[in-house]
């Protein structure tokens, strides 16, 4: 069985986010709201980082994705599939301000 989880440090123009999560691939998801197969889709960025502080570093991401990550391994399920990772492909636009509804 596969946990499937990682921590995840996304860019964009106005700073760094990190999130812990699974099945990170549906960032890629395409549908209406993606430019494209190649592109992170909007709506799943929201979904994964929209409620995330914004850190002005990169330094400073690493050390909250560092303490999740101890937190993680001290916790009665010890496991991170992906460890701590960076997602592409966003780092020169601005994080979007998509509406994202839970249906």
């Amino acid at each position: 069985m596969s946990a499937d989880n990682g921590i995840y440090i996304l860019e964009s123009k106005d700073g760094f986010r990190v999130t812990e999560g699974q099945a990170i691939e549906n960032l890629w998801w395409w549908d209406e709201d993606a430019a494209s197969r190649d592109e992170l889709n909007p709506k799943y960025l929201i979904r994964y980082f929209g409620k995330c502080k914004v850190h002005k570093t990169s330094t400073e991401a690493m050390e909250e994705a560092k303490e999740m990550y101890d937190n993680i391994m001290q916790s009665d399920f010890p496991i991170l599939e992906y460890g701590i990772s960076f997602i592409p492909g966003w780092e020169d636009k601005p994080f979007p301000e998509v509406e994202v509804s839970d249906n």
